[in-house]
């Protein structure tokens, strides 16, 4: 499974403020949540995770309004496989660093704005450890209590999608894309049920599709689908995801199929998948023309088998349209 693929469909939903801002009133306590203002909220530049986190971290920042002051919020996304213990801390350097670059931006500065940690978490056993920094103080409860306010002290907001079922996922107060991006998230350890799970989110999907720049927020769902279903056969992932989905998601999937082999080639991905993938277009098209024309010959069997992703696409598009088997399968 593919890291990145993660930080991809994180950062495709929740850096566009309308559905950060769902995600946000989910995760916050709703006495704070209240106070703030989010029709104001703004996606800010940068990240602040350590370097050698990003494989496993992403991280959104926001700012907006509460009342008269401008407030932080900061959003981190944990995917990884299992709980880190140190998280209060790690945010504690993340959060320093924001508010060192705040004072890079306004030299003249005599406060800081306060930042509201965020963490959306899924592994597969959810989040079990502590979720602020006095707990990782060594000291006994009563230490811990006599130097009180004389260390650092702020407990991180928590979002364990770990622990959430599909239907109260279903049944959040967020965007239809937000909800099926955290949907895909919660179950991404688990692509066998990903796969078994998707016909009872298909109209969800339909909410999506109807949306505004729908088609492409789709998009974005089915290549991550197949991205982090790459350990197994490719072709096969591709075939399961068209019988999942049905025919009238065929062709946004393949879309997504394609747009994930040329993102292939431009950043080198494994040659397995995108042959995989290759291959998944040839067999569609095989029943395609079976359906259409009946039984196919030898000959034309075989030219499908050694084409080209270019001559696929251009026979994919006559299927439905040249009179003849030989008028689909004809030089251009």
């Amino acid at each position: 499974m593919q890291t990145n693929a993660h930080d991809a469909l994180f950062k495709a939903a929740f850096s566009q403020v309308e559905h950060a801002a769902g995600e946000l009133r989910q995760a916050l306590p709703p006495e704070l949540s209240s106070r703030i203002n989010f029709a104001d909220l703004r996606l800010c530049p940068g990240s602040f995770v350590d370097e050698a986190l990003k494989e496993r971290q992403s991280d959104l920042l926001f700012s907006t309004s509460m009342g008269e002051a401008r407030v932080l919020l900061y959003l981190l996304f944990e995917h990884q496989s299992t709980v880190e213990p140190l998280m209060a801390f790690r945010l504690l350097r993340y959060m320093v660093r924001i508010w060192e670059h705040h004072l890079a931006e306004q030299p003249g500065a005599k406060r800081l704005p306060a930042i509201v940690p965020v963490v959306l978490h899924h592994s597969e056993r959810g989040w079990a450890s502590g979720t602020s920094l006095e707990e990782l103080l060594d000291l006994d409860e009563g230490a811990r209590v006599a130097v009180g306010e004389h260390v650092p002290r702020f407990r991180f907001v928590l979002d364990d999608l770990s622990q959430e079922a599909d239907e109260a996922l279903k049944a959040r107060r967020m965007s239809a894309f937000s909800r099926l991006v955290l949907w895909c998230l919660r179950h991404a350890r688990e692509p066998e049920e990903l796969l078994a799970r998707l016909g009872k989110w298909l109209d969800l999907m339909n909410d999506v599709r109807r949306a505004p720049n729908g088609a492409e927020a789709l998009r974005t769902i089915w290549r991550y689908i197949l991205a982090t279903n790459e350990r197994d056969e490719a072709d096969e992932v591709l075939q399961r995801l068209l019988a999942a989905a049905g025919e009238s998601w065929k062709e946004e999937i393949v879309s997504a199929a394609d747009q994930l082999v040329e993102r292939g080639r431009q950043e080198g991905l494994r040659e397995g998948l995108r042959e995989g993938l290759q291959q998944g277009r040839r067999h569609m098209l095989l029943r395609q023309l079976g359906a259409r024309f009946g039984a196919l010959p030898d000959a034309a069997v075989a030219q499908i088998n050694a084409a080209d992703i270019a001559e696929l696409d251009r026979w994919s598009e006559r299927v439905l349209t040249a009179p003849t088997l030989a008028d689909v399968l004809s030089e251009p």
